[in-house]
């Protein structure tokens, strides 16, 4: 089960991470497609990333990567 991610936490993760790389929403395991992320906001204490336009279907190895395949 997954848990709740705070700010903290996706900073944390994505510092790890080449800062020169592009970043992509990954949505639906069973049907997955990848989106450009939209614009970002904050209400009541929750951060919200807006979801993009549709780029297509998400790449074999980045489903290996979270998980999915």
């Amino acid at each position: 089960m997954s848990r709740e991610m705070t700010v903290a936490d996706l900073i944390e993760q994505l510092e790890r991470l080449d800062p020169e790389a592009k970043i992509r929403a990954a949505t639906q395991p069973s049907y997955p497609f990848e989106y450009l992320i939209g614009e970002l906001a904050e209400t009541d204490g929750t951060c919200w990333i807006g979801m993009g336009d549709q780029v297509g279907y998400l790449p074999d190895d980045a489903r290996e990567a979270l998980g999915w395949g």
